[in-house]
């Protein structure tokens, strides 16, 4: 969790960074993509946050799919039988 914190401020000090420095030149594509990639850090550690409430998680980047399922607890199952 540490880690999450830690690209949070990063990321959140290069987006207030960006809007108080006028920018020397053009701002290459490489840096938009930077801070999308800090960004998402910060999404990605909500993830298991996500999963111990019972949420289902489902991530998509072009081909690439990756889907996560709450498990159901006993109990949850108990109640639906009744």
């Amino acid at each position: 969790m540490k880690a999450f914190y830690i690209t949070l401020a990063v990321s959140i000090g290069l987006i207030v960074g960006g809007f108080l420095v006028p920018p020397i030149g053009i701002i290459d594509g490489s840096v938009l993509t930077a801070v999308g990639l800090l960004l998402m850090f910060a999404v990605v550690g909500k993830i298991p946050e996500a999963i111990k409430a019972g949420r289902s998680v489902k991530i998509q980047k072009g081909d690439f799919t990756a889907e996560i399922e709450a498990e159901q607890s006993p109990m949850a199952h108990r109640k639906t039988q009744t």
